[in-house]
């Protein structure tokens, strides 16, 4: 329960109560295996959202609603990651150059034009749902949060300390694995062959989006795990439009 606390606190903005005892930076490494479930939770408020927001609010403003809800949760954890990963790969410049761009502070107009193109989309997928196909707000957060794990335990880090490589030095397949059964079952429970669709093209993009980046840089950095988790959401949901019911 402590290491879900941990995870839910780093995750999401929710207002918990501080740890009685000061976190360790081994526990905190180790709750990534929480990290799915902090999705399910994330999932939880959006779906609860849009069932309630539906009765009163057009399609347009609820999508718009929903994409606000989902970064006051998260405080834009994710998409902070994006943005500097962005504004480095869209440089075209060397490796090492790509990497200190992306430690950069700064906002560069590639992470803000990137950032535009991504919240588009995820907008205008979250305008188009209906009622019945709701049950996908569950499934992307879940889903993104643990595909995310794949880049982390598949590939080197790219550089010689940060926030990642402790995640990166004390993730394995194994656990990976058995959650990966626990998150397809879920999948599938909730949005039938649409979930399993989802989890097939997340694992697939994840992939070979991190082998890509990762031949280019050395590596991944936790900047680049946090874009993975903000494209896995947007996979997750284009992939699974067609298909649900």
């Amino acid at each position: 329960m402590r290491g879900f606390l941990i995870a839910l606190t780093f995750l999401t903005r929710l207002p918990l109560p501080a740890p009685r005892v000061e976190v360790t930076p081994d526990e905190f490494t180790k709750s990534y295996r929480y990290y799915p479930l902090v999705g399910l939770v994330i999932g939880l408020f959006l779906w609860l959202l849009a069932k309630a927001l539906s009765l009163y609010f057009p399609p347009l403003v609820l999508g718009a609603l929903l994409l606000s809800a989902e970064l006051v949760i998260t405080g834009g954890l994710h998409l902070d990651g994006f943005m500097d990963s962005m504004d480095g790969l869209l440089s075209a410049r060397s490796p090492e150059r790509i990497l200190e761009i992306m430690k950069d502070s700064r906002v560069g107009a590639h992470a803000c034009m990137a950032l535009i193109g991504l919240l588009l989309l995820k907008f205008s997928l979250f305008a188009s749902l209906t009622p019945p196909k709701y049950s996908i707000l569950l499934v992307m957060p879940m889903l993104s949060r643990w595909v995310f794990q794949i880049g982390v335990i598949g590939f080197p880090y790219a550089r010689p300390q940060g926030l990642g490589k402790g995640i990166h030095e004390t993730t394995h397949w194994l656990p990976f694995l058995l959650t990966g059964g626990v998150v397809l079952g879920i999948s599938f429970f909730l949005a039938g062959i649409a979930g399993l669709i989802s989890v097939g093209a997340c694992v697939i993009t994840v992939t070979l989006w991190s082998a890509k980046i990762s031949s280019l840089l050395g590596g991944l950095t936790g900047d680049l795990y946090g874009a993975i988790i903000e494209l896995s959401e947007v996979v997750c949901l284009l992939v699974a439009f067609p298909f649900l019911r």
